[in-house]
């Protein structure tokens, strides 16, 4: 939990376990065609309607998956992406020129792996069994995205704020020593929770200071202490199929 195991990984190893449907003679052919890259904290990465240059592999960091609204201003955080994600597939999947659905930006500095389309493609027709590993994450997209329409038009805020902590701690969360709390400490405004949960700020707040109230946390400036993942999971209310793939997958 919250263990920065990329730290300590080769680039092969990495690799290996973001496409482990691929040989090792792939792996290392993979590793040939990839371009690592670094964005700055609050550097965008790729424009909502930009051409979509390739695919994206978060190697370390926090990269924010987003929307525009329809007039182009107000934008809406979806979900955040973690070490061993990835992004960009419309480069892949889209015959047609491909452009980017959503705008990625760094919410700290961040280093990803990047794969261009031709070289991807090119990859890909020697390499076929990377598509095995590439329609796996998009099977686990189009999951959550059902998922998370879902629970936003019927579940309470607070079901879904439990369910976001729960994410949050397995992906981010760092144990205390000596105790079962697990604190989480992202660099992420209180504005960005509330699109990602579909609610106002004020709204957030006061769940906020409801788990509070429950014991459930404590915060302190950016800091959320969970201090109990069974009490945050029953008022979750998320079976056990898809606590797996949140807590892969935010």
């Amino acid at each position: 939990m919250g263990a920065k195991r990329q730290d300590m990984e080769t680039k092969g190893a990495f690799l290996a376990r973001v496409f482990p449907a691929l040989s090792q003679d792939g792996i290392e052919a993979l590793d040939r065609i990839s371009l690592p890259v670094h964005f700055d904290e609050g550097e965008l990465i790729a424009q909502e309607g930009s051409y979509a240059s390739g695919i994206y592999v978060v190697r370390s960091g926090l990269v924010s998956i987003g929307k525009y609204a329809s007039h182009g201003r107000e934008r809406r955080c979806l979900r955040f992406l973690a070490a061993g994600e990835l992004f960009g597939l419309e480069a892949v999947f889209l015959e047609r020129e491909p452009i980017n659905v959503q705008f990625a930006k760094a919410i700290v500095d961040s280093e990803l792996t990047f794969f261009e389309r031709s070289n991807i493609l090119a990859f890909s027709k020697d390499y076929p069994r990377l598509f095995a590993d590439l329609c796996r994450w998009l099977a686990r997209e189009v999951i959550m995205l059902e998922f998370k329409l879902t629970r936003e038009a019927v579940e309470s805020m607070d079901r879904n704020l439990a369910l976001l902590l729960i994410a949050l701690a397995n992906k981010y969360g760092t144990k205390q020593e000596g105790s079962t709390a697990v604190a989480i400490d992202l660099p992420v405004s209180r504005q960005t929770w509330a699109e990602v949960l579909g609610v106002s700020v004020e709204t957030l707040m006061r769940g906020l200071k409801r788990f509070r109230e429950l014991n459930l946390i404590s915060t302190e400036q950016s800091q959320i202490l969970v201090k109990g993942f069974d009490s945050l999971a029953r008022r979750a209310r998320v079976d056990d199929f898809y606590l797996s793939i949140i807590e892969e997958t935010l």
